[in-house]
């Protein structure tokens, strides 16, 4: 057998017997009173192992690979991948339906020029229907036509975020 098919077969070979049995056989070995047949199971338990270990870290690094590909590195980490997608996650979502949306922030309260900058940015967005900004409470009220807003897939990142962390 090449070398290249020996490390294929053991990275292919099922270990769960051979850690039972070597297991059972260190465990078993107690009761025999040998400490060399307890120290040579010992020994055979812990190669089993670290060979399971290796492949088990090696299916990790191949599926972990695939995640990333599928997704890419910045859904996998989640870090915002925009100016709106950043801005939805500094505010709190106190309450979802598709179609409308509110939102807290209490950097907006008594800050006017903060307020008429989200609004100013919210307003350029050309699927959201309406905008309003209390600067007294800090809340941002959000209506939009969902199938409008779907259209355009950093919204739909957006309200995907919004869904799973509103307050309830």
């Amino acid at each position: 057998m090449e070398i290249h098919n020996i490390k294929d077969y053991i990275k292919n070979t099922p270990l769960s017997m051979p850690l039972g049995i070597t297991a059972l056989g260190t465990a078993a070995s107690l009761w025999l009173g040998n400490k060399r047949i307890h120290a040579m199971c010992g020994m055979l338990w812990l190669g089993v192992s670290a060979v399971h270990t290796w492949q088990h870290c090696s299916k990790v690094r191949q599926d972990a690979a695939k995640v990333v590909e599928k997704m890419g590195i910045m859904d996998v980490l989640n870090l915002p991948k925009s100016k709106l997608d950043l801005f939805v996650r500094t505010v709190e979502v106190s309450s979802y339906i598709p179609g409308r949306v509110r939102l807290y922030s209490k950097a907006l309260i008594n800050n006017k020029a903060k307020c008429q900058q989200v609004l100013d940015y919210l307003q350029g967005i050309n699927e959201l229907d309406d905008v309003k900004v209390n600067e007294v409470t800090g809340s941002i009220l959000i209506l939009y036509t969902p199938q409008i807003l779907r259209s355009n897939k950093e919204l739909i990142r957006a309200e995907e975020y919004i869904k799973t962390h509103v307050r309830r």
